[in-house]
Parts: structure tokens; C-alpha cells; sequence
């Protein structure tokens, strides 16, 4: 194993990271190398700077005037061209921050670890796979999930996804979960969970966020070593008063020494910016110094470096540029207002169906989508919506429909349900 590794790895023994770490993870480090290197002489190399390998031109980085013309004249050369550093830019990962606290007063001063810039969520859920979860190794998820998750822990790392009910009698399944936890067969359990839900459209009310983040601190108290990722990729897009407007990631931050939280989240539908490709992987433990929040980044840093080796630069300026803005949490609002109003709709067409069987809408109440339990195959309803009405949807599992009205225009959902239901009894 490389000294580098062997040292964050002292620094993090005795720990939950240490009891969590893939073997994957414990050989990762970040290399002395190129990028280390630069980022020194970057400091301390005010003659001559011969290291990273870009073209420069009088201390700014060269460029293609045709390639800049696509900018604002008010983005500088250097806030566009140049490699962004591994970890992402400084400046947006202390502001990702900043607003993560604003959004999530559970946190408050908890100490958590700088977000680290990755290349979108799946970058995000791919790197944490690759830092925590070994072959074979079981993953608990809800039975209604994003069907990437098959690709990064099935495919890729070979792990076991081992599904619980999301729902139960039209509630979220705690208990569902818990028995998972206790079937695992091991102390060491990792689990992703998904609010707001892709597919279901579903986020826990509060009673049900505090019940379940009890029952998670109550495992850990009775010896579970829990590794827990929140996929937060729909976060802020909430549709109803009685839905928990924060994070999962905000109660288990800093509630046990035996819970590492990874939180997962981006830019992608938060900002709505989903080409930018920027999201985020933050880390909360209860007790872990700074020196081993250091030691955890560089080991992500490592596994960065080794597949994209940094981020994007141009998003990641005109990301912060934008968050630094007057004008952008009133922006914000209004992109989220629109597509509250096209869930509100929604939710008024279905009541015109109410108990009709042949399509039965699973409870949701932010995001992006909602789903139905179908009476008839799914896949076959899905190609009769596309061939015979032009209309898309999403089969899954041969039983579930997922629309997503997020793109649709309010003056077509009324059209849209009417076609869904009318083919489905075709």
C-alpha cells in the first residue's frame, strides 16, 4: 500500500471512516504529485511557473477568441480555461456550504466536512461506491429508486442492493428499513436513501424525518456502524406545508459516532443548470477532527484524480457568479413556484379519477415525478402512450408509470392525465 495511503489511514483509525472503508478506499490517497506540486508553486512561484501543463499567454491562459466570444465580456480568461483545482473552486465549495446551512437549520454549527466539488450527482454516488463499498457487500435502498443505482453498485462495484418498501399503507416504511437493517447480517450497514424521491415523488413529512432519523440514531446506539448516503438531487422542491424541508443529512451530521453521513446533492436541479454537470459530496460524523475530515477529502480528491482528474471550470464560475448574485434566491423561487404550480395540476386532474383502478397514483408530494401502480402492464402501456398518443413515459418494473411533470406546461396537464388514463383502460 502507498505511505500516502498508509498515513490517511492512521489518521483515520478508530473511527466510523475507518470501519467503513472499502478496500478500494484504503488504498486511495491523493499523489504528491503534478497537481500537489502546482498548487505549491502556484503560491510561491512568482518568476517563473513551469508546472501544470497549460498554454499561457502573459500570466493568462491562452484561448481561442471564437471559443471566449460565447461568454459574457464580464467572465475573465482565467475564470473559464484553466483546470479547476481536484477538489473543485474554493470560493463555491465555501458558498455550497454556506447556503447548505441556510437551507438546513438542523446543521446549524455542526462540523461537517467542505463540500467537494464532483462532476454531477452521479459522479458523486459513483465516487462514495467506490470510497465504501466493497463486492458482495449489501446496500439497502427502497424498492422504488433511480435505476442508475443498478450501474454504480450492482455492475460496477458488485455489490448487492437489498430493496425494502418504500411505502407502507400509504406511509413512509420506517419500520420497513429497520427490519432491513436487522436482516442485514452484519454490523456494518451502507444504505442510500432518496428525498425527494425519483420515482415516486415522495419526501417524509416531519413527523416521519424525525421518526426516521430516531430510529437510524437508535441502531447506531445499539452497536450498527451505519455508512448513510442521501441522494438529495430534487432538494428545494417542495409542494406541501407538511413536508420536511431539510435534509436527512442534517440530523445524522452530527448525531452519532457510529453514523457517517455522506450527503449527495448538485446543482444539476437545485440550480437548474443540468448540463453544468456539478454536483457535491459532503461528509458529517460526530467527532471527526478537522485533520480527519482532511484525510477523507484527500482520499476523495484521489478518487477524482484518477477517473476525470478535476471538475468543470467554466460551470463552476458562472455557478458561483450567480449565487453571489442580488437577483438569485428570488430567481430561484420562481423556477420552483412554476413547476409547484404544474404539481398542484397535476394533483387536482387525478382527484377528477379517484378511484379508478386501472391507475393508482402513489403518494408524492415534491420532485420532479409521480408515479402510478398499474392494473395493466406498464411496458405495454408505456408503448401504446408512445405510438399511438406521441406520449412518453417511464416503465418500471413492469408495474410502475412515471410521469414527470416537470416538464410539462401547466395548459397540457389536463391532457396529459386524460391520455394516460384513457390508454390504460385501452
Amino acid at each position: 500500500m502507498n505511505p500516502l495511503a498508509q498515513q490517511l489511514n492512521q489518521t483515520l483509525s478508530g473511527t466510523i471512516v475507518d470501519d467503513m472503508l472499502s478496500d478500494y478506499g484504503r488504498r486511495m490517497y491523493f499523489p504528491k504529485g503534478i497537481i500537489s506540486q502546482s498548487a505549491e508553486a502556484k503560491q510561491k512561484a512568482t518568476r517563473f511557473n513551469a508546472t501544470i501543463g497549460i498554454a499561457t499567454e502573459h500570466g493568462k491562459a491562452m484561448h481561442l477568441p471564437s471559443v471566449y466570444a460565447c461568454f459574457s465580456p464580464e467572465m475573465g480568461v482565467d475564470e473559464l480555461f484553466p483546470y479547476a483545482p481536484t477538489a473543485g473552486e474554493m470560493a463555491l465549495r465555501k458558498k455550497w456550504l454556506e447556503e447548505m446551512r441556510v437551507k438546513n437549520p438542523p446543521m446549524k454549527d455542526a462540523t461537517v466536512s467542505l463540500p467537494i466539488v464532483t462532476s454531477g450527482l452521479t459522479h458523486a454516488i459513483s465516487v462514495a461506491a467506490s470510497l465504501f463499498i466493497d463486492k458482495d457487500q449489501q446496500v439497502l435502498c427502497p424498492d422504488m429508486y433511480w435505476g442508475n443505482y443498478n450501474l454504480i453498485f450492482t455492475e460496477q462495484r458488485q455489490a448487492k442492493m437489498v430493496s425494502f418498501p418504500l411505502f407502507f399503507d400509504g406511509k413512509l416504511n420506517i419500520a420497513g428499513l429497520s427490519k432491513a437493517i436487522d436482516d442485514a447480517g452484519s454490523d456494518r450497514i451502507a444504505m442510500i436513501l432518496n428525498f425527494p424521491n425519483n420515482p415516486a415523488g415522495y419526501t417524509p413529512t416531519e413527523t416521519e424525518m424525525e421518526a426516521l432519523a430516531a430510529m437510524l440514531i437508535q441502531k447506531a446506539d445499539d452497536g450498527k456502524k451505519l455508512l448513510v448516503f442521501t441522494d438529495d438531487a430534487y432538494f428545494g422542491l417542495f409542494f406541501e406545508p407538511d413536508v420536511c424541508t431539510h435534509s436527512l443529512f442534517s440530523k445524522l451530521c452530527n448525531a452519532h459516532e457510529n453514523i457517517l453521513a455522506v450527503k449527495g446533492d448538485a446543482a444539476t436541479k437545485e440550480e437548474m443548470v443540468w448540463g453544468f454537470r456539478i454536483g457535491f459530496i459532503t461528509y458529517g460524523s460526530k467527532n471527526l477532527t478537522e485533520d480527519q475530515y482532511a484525510a477523507l477529502e484527500k482520499k476523495t480528491m484521489g478518487a477524482i484524480r484518477g477517473v476525470v482528474s478535476s471538475c468543470d471550470k467554466p460551470g463552476q464560475s458562472i455557478l458561483l457568479r450567480a449565487m453571489q448574485d442580488g437577483s438569485y434566491h428570488a430567481d430561484k423561487a420562481k423556477g420552483i413556484a412554476t413547476i409547484g404550480k404544474r404539481y398542484a395540476a397535476l394533483k387536482q386532474e387525478l382527484a377528477k379519477h379517484a378511484g379508478d383502478t386501472a391507475l393508482m397514483p402513489l403518494p408524492f408530494n415534491s420532485g420532479y415525478f409521480m408515479s402510478f401502480v398499474c392494473s395493466v402492464d406498464a411496458e405495454e402501456l408505456r408503448l401504446r402512450l408512445l405510438d399511438k398518443y406521441q406520449t412518453g413515459t417511464i416503465s418500471i418494473q413492469g408495474k410502475y408509470l412515471r410521469l414527470a411533470f416537470s416538464s410539462i406546461d401547466l395548459e397540457n396537464i389536463p391532457a396529459l392525465i386524460d391520455t394516460v388514463y384513457k390508454a390504460a383502460h385501452e
